[in-house]
């Protein structure tokens, strides 16, 4: 089952590094591909936008940094956060969970800067403890 989306932020795009459309959540959850799980927390969220994934275990590769439209969002997001994070670079997204392995959240986001949205608006966050994507 897909999270139910949440998007009361003023953006409309579903450009890379904003919105996740829902058959991109739908692909995200049916062929994950390969997951890496990170080390995220709000420090890693710049206000810029950029994103600096790290593993949070011995891994081969380089990891990107990723931009995504709402770094104030995701901040709020992950520092209330006390599940696991993961990368999924086939579908450019962050799969955020609880424990369980329930999914919080997926993140679009995109490997080059695009604009920051409006998306401090009052009331723009998700409720604590709510289910959201593509913030």
């Amino acid at each position: 089952m897909l999270p139910h989306p949440f998007r009361t932020d003023g953006c409309s795009r579903y450009s890379p590094g904003h919105h996740l459309h829902w058959i991109h959540a739908k692909k995200c959850s049916e062929e994950p591909g390969q997951a890496v799980e990170l080390l995220l927390t709000s420090d890693d969220v710049r206000d810029d936008g950029w994103v600096g994934l790290r593993p949070a275990f011995d891994y081969a590769e380089d990891l990107p940094d990723v931009w995504m439209h709402a770094p104030h969002a995701l901040q709020e997001l992950l520092a209330e956060h006390r599940g696991r994070v993961y990368w999924l670079p086939r579908w450019h997204a962050l799969r955020i969970e609880h424990q369980g392995d329930a999914a919080v959240g997926l993140v679009n986001v995109g490997v080059e800067s695009g604009e920051l949205c409006a998306t401090d608006a009052p009331g723009s966050r998700p409720p604590r403890g709510g289910v959201t994507y593509g913030l």
